[in-house]
């Protein structure tokens, strides 16, 4: 009876952990016939064999129960690879990237459209925004014209200019909605989003408030803009990291070592393993090939994953040479820490060695 009981129990947790969204086998004329019998939408993810994020959103994020569930209570689920038996269909709505979301009512007419891969609750949440009419693309332009500013409209407004590929008027709708608050008013949490999703680098002047102004922040909202500092911060140090700044010959001594006291200065430097990173970046304006190469072999343990995996990826940025001794070291260099980076890293090092070892004379 217990092993009965034990079996059943196994048996309950399997079905709800199971539980996924319910893509049907059904012609497109099917599906709307279906859709209009059950009183739903049509959904459709468009896809292709070769596409990273189509394929993270189908292991990851459709099989999840709360997305299941949501899914198949509102829709008609179709899978569709957008380059086989989906090619006419996605030609039809205009699909030109991947994965593409789109719901479509019973008379055939786009109601919402979301690009890319993102998580179960990033997805739910956006595709519940965009079936309210209220937040309707049509809606979102009228609402703005008429003068709507609320930290909502703003942002989802915004959000859908960019997703159609217009940033400029995108980023304009943010940065006049920043222009207009007070300072007290930038602090609150409903704004928060103008740090945390709209400022992308160091330049920006939402960057120079958001650092100032770090430990004033609606508490709710702390330590988000925190975590969206040392981002902004890590992206520069990378441009120096990876060699950028150097060949491009925009390398300035009195602006790296700005940036490099303010790093210190907001205690980035332990958590991110900066102190490499560091010497690294200092030993390629002074050294040559052959000493910055030993530089990398003596540091390149005490890098955090990230400053691994871009170390090795911009090798040969940061060294551009004939020499054959500093190539075959290089090759040597990259063939020994193979082991210790991630799969996506190791094709592309792959990739790169076959380049490097191009060049040595056999």
């Amino acid at each position: 009876m217990k092993r009965l009981v034990l079996l059943l129990v196994i048996l309950v947790v399997g079905w709800e952990t199971f539980a996924q969204t319910k893509f049907r086998d059904l012609s497109w004329q099917e599906a709307v016939k279906v859709a209009k019998r059950e009183h739903k939408l049509v959904f459709v993810d468009f896809y292709t064999d070769w596409c990273g994020p189509c394929k993270v959103m189908a292991q990851e994020v459709f099989p999840q129960k709360q997305v299941g569930d949501f899914f198949n209570a509102k829709f008609v689920c179709l899978k569709l690879d957008a380059e086989k038996e989906g090619r006419d269909l996605a030609r039809r709505f205009q699909v030109t990237a991947y994965p593409t979301f789109i719901v479509v009512d019973t008379d055939e007419k786009v109601r919402v459209e979301l690009k890319g891969s993102m998580s179960a609750e990033k997805f739910l949440a956006r595709m519940e925004d965009a079936l309210n009419p209220g937040y309707a693309p049509g809606q979102l332009v009228v609402r703005y014209a008429a003068g709507d500013r609320t930290p909502d409209l703003v942002n989802r407004y915004a959000l859908y200019l960019m997703e159609q590929k217009k940033e400029t008027e995108g980023f304009k709708v943010v940065n006049d909605y920043y222009a207009s608050l007070t300072d007290a008013q930038r602090l609150e949490a409903q704004n928060s989003f103008l740090f945390i999703r709209y400022t992308l680098d160091l330049s920006d002047e939402k960057a120079a408030f958001m650092v100032e102004h770090r430990d004033e922040f609606d508490g709710s909202v702390c330590e988000a803009i925190r975590e969206k500092i040392g981002s902004l911060y890590h992206s520069e140090l990378s441009r120096y990291f990876s060699g950028y700044m150097f060949r491009e010959g925009a390398y300035r001594e009195e602006t790296y070592q700005a940036l490099k006291r303010k790093i210190q200065e907001l205690g980035l430097v332990e958590k991110n393993k900066y102190v490499p990173m560091f010497l690294l970046i200092e030993g390629r304006v002074k050294e040559n090939d052959a000493t910055f190469l030993k530089l990398c072999r003596e540091n390149f343990d005490a890098l955090s994953d990230v400053g691994r995996n871009l170390l090795i990826m911009n090798i040969t940025r940061l060294i551009q040479t004939d020499e054959q001794e500093v190539l075959r070291q290089m090759a040597e260099f990259v063939r020994t820490n193979l082991n210790t980076l991630p799969p996506a890293i190791i094709s592309y090092a792959g990739r790169m060695l076959d380049g490097i070892e191009g060049k040595i004379k056999k």
